[in-house]
């Protein structure tokens, strides 16, 4: 949060494609075990796939097969790395995105939480251990997380449509959904990466209905 966007309507799919940039849409990019750390997608679409694989959608959390053994192997490596190291905050985020990638969700909170523990700095770190907490039932302990991202850095616009699907769709809150798209649609003038908003708010006014 996983991973090119998927802009394409589909009349009566609208739950899973908007969902589907909560689950399994963060980051593709093959894990930088050893190098330095680039900054995760957070919970996004528009990441490149892993090395040698085509563009293709994650399934609910779950890496397809073929990047499925380069995440296992890149968690071998990385276990090692912190059986030397276990209080490394660059590889405790590498493995806690290992982690979000194969869907094992309290394992990514694990260790995303660890890495907080030493620096809570980053946006983009908070919005993924937001979407683990969420694809582990806790949508409220996400929503939390998901405003101090936000809050934190402000023109950071995949919190913000993070939340307003999981309050929309978690939480049956659509006016909680549609102040987040205010604040999204505030930011369109200086972000050119926001995706298309007319599917959440056409849904946000159909349940308002």
């Amino acid at each position: 949060m996983i991973k090119n966007p998927f802009i394409t309507w589909v009349v009566g799919a609208l739950l899973g494609f908007l969902m589907g940039f909560v689950v399994g849409q963060r980051h593709w990019m093959a894990p930088q075990v050893g190098g330095r750390m680039g900054d995760p997608h957070a919970g996004v679409p528009g990441a490149p796939p892993l090395p040698g694989m085509a563009p293709q959608a994650l399934d609910g959390g779950h890496a397809a097969s073929p990047a499925s053994q380069q995440l296992l192997e890149a968690a071998r490596e990385l276990e090692r790395l912190l059986a030397e190291d276990p209080n490394n905050y660059q590889h405790l985020v590498q493995m806690g995105n290992v982690q979000y990638d194969l869907g094992n969700w309290p394992r990514a909170v694990d260790f995303y939480e660890r890495a907080r523990a030493i620096r809570d700095d980053s946006a983009d770190v908070i919005t993924d251990l937001a979407v683990a907490y969420r694809e582990s039932g806790q949508s409220a302990k996400a929503i939390e997380l998901l405003d101090r991202a936000a809050d934190m850095k402000p023109e950071h616009w995949q919190s913000r449509y993070n939340a307003a699907v999981v309050r929309l769709f978690d939480l049956n809150d659509p006016a909680g959904a549609l102040e987040e798209l205010a604040k999204l649609k505030a930011l369109r003038g200086s972000i050119e990466d926001i995706p298309d908003l007319a599917p959440l708010e056409q849904e946000i006014t159909r349940r308002q209905r």
